[in-house]
């Protein structure tokens, strides 16, 4: 009886090994079934306007002198915004044993603000030179209306896809009779921070998307 009950169980565990590796083989072979790639699309856009960093860094006693420009400003353009306001003391290494004074009170008040093209950033500039007060005002990047971003986004993603597919149809070149179902696509980042393709800084757009398609005989 033990004997038969060894047997028994060999010749369970061997069906299951079997059942097993047929599962595994399954999933490699339907593995071979899918395409994966990665479709990519960039656009220039001449239209997009520029984001601004304007910055007071100067003395104190100048510090309501750009505030009562900036506020003026603000009138003209609604969407500038104030992000930065502080006051410190600018201490040289041979002071550190004096008394504080008003002097030595520095002013650092930063500036955002959208422009819809370069004259009016030339505007701002020449504004500011006339008044002869310290100031910086950096390009830090260009940018869209929303209605517009949303349209251009729709249209560079559509373009993404084709592009996803061409190579799709590409890969199923080597498989002659094949057809191929697409079962997702996944948007992806597009953002590189650093270096000249920044595309937020080079006036261009772009769409990356993730297209997953199971071949079919």
């Amino acid at each position: 009886m033990k004997r038969l009950f060894t047997w028994a169980l060999i010749a369970f565990s061997t069906v299951a090994l079997l059942a097993g590796c047929e599962e595994r083989d399954r999933e490699i072979d339907d593995e071979g079934r899918y395409l994966e790639v990665i479709g990519e699309y960039d656009e220039v856009t001449p239209d997009a306007g520029y984001r601004l960093t304007l910055s007071y860094n100067g003395p104190m006693n100048m510090r309501d002198e750009f505030q009562a420009w900036a506020d003026s400003m603000r009138k003209v353009l609604p969407g500038m915004v104030k992000t930065n306001d502080n006051i410190y003391i600018n201490y040289m290494p041979e002071q550190m044993n004096k008394r504080p004074g008003s002097e030595l009170f520095q002013v650092g008040v930063t500036y955002m603000v959208n422009v819809a093209d370069s004259a009016t950033y030339e505007q701002l500039a020449k504004d500011m030179l006339k008044r002869q007060i310290p100031f910086s005002l950096n390009m830090t990047g260009t940018f869209n209306e929303p209605s517009k971003k949303l349209a251009l986004q729709q249209k560079i993603l559509t373009k993404a896809v084709d592009n996803a597919k061409a190579k799709l149809d590409f890969l199923k070149a080597g498989r002659p009779g094949s057809t191929y179902e697409i079962v997702s696509i996944e948007e992806l980042d597009n953002l590189q921070p650093y270096g000249p393709d920044y595309f937020d800084f080079n006036r261009r757009m772009a769409a990356r998307v993730k297209v997953k398609a199971r071949l079919a005989d």
